[in-house]
């Protein structure tokens, strides 16, 4: 599915789950995956934060005395930079990786709904590729055979289809916090 269509139903989902701030979270979410598409906007973007994070940990390691600090900042920038580089549609489309990410809400955030929404964002992703002619490793490390629900191509009327249910289940969403559902 396209990245627009992974931000749209992540949004969505997260408005239903954790309100707006639910659903910034869950459109954020929702194109992570997508992190280790090198070609791809947040492909682009992580790679650019990467090297920031390394040269934040760098200087701010050095400026302000703190080992914390610059092994946070190397290490996460490091993290990010090797995320790019794996396999499009690999580690980072499985429920390992899931897992990884729902802990990684919980740690961020108090609220259950707001770390609720993180993960299904995420989970949003995995299962709009699911339905795709690639498939997606949901048993990733255990298994490399790719779970396909689906044969709808990038692209095609049932992404655009989806695109427009994440926006009416998103609309919902909005309406129902705001009182009016």
């Amino acid at each position: 599915m396209r990245l627009r269509t992974h931000g749209v139903v992540g949004a969505a989902v997260g408005l239903w789950i954790g309100g707006p701030a639910g659903g910034a979270l869950g459109a954020f979410a929702g194109m992570v995956p997508d992190v280790d598409l090198d070609v791809g906007s947040v492909g682009r973007a992580a790679r650019w934060l990467g090297m920031v994070g390394v040269a934040v940990g760098l200087a701010g390691g050095y400026l302000l005395r703190s080992g914390a600090i610059a092994a946070v900042a190397i290490g996460g920038g490091f993290l990010l930079l090797m995320l790019v580089r794996l396999p499009h549609r690999g580690p980072t489309h499985s429920l390992a990786m899931a897992g990884l990410w729902g802990a990684l809400g919980g740690l961020l955030w108090e609220d259950p709904a707001l770390a609720g929404a993180w993960l299904a964002g995420y989970l949003s992703h995995l299962f709009l590729d699911a339905l795709t002619p690639s498939g997606i490793p949901w048993l990733w490390p255990f298994s490399s055979h790719r779970l396909r629900l689906a044969h709808w191509r990038t692209g095609s009327a049932w992404d655009l289809g989806m695109l427009m249910l994440g926006g009416a289940i998103g609309l919902g969403g909005l309406l129902r916090w705001l009182g009016g559902l």
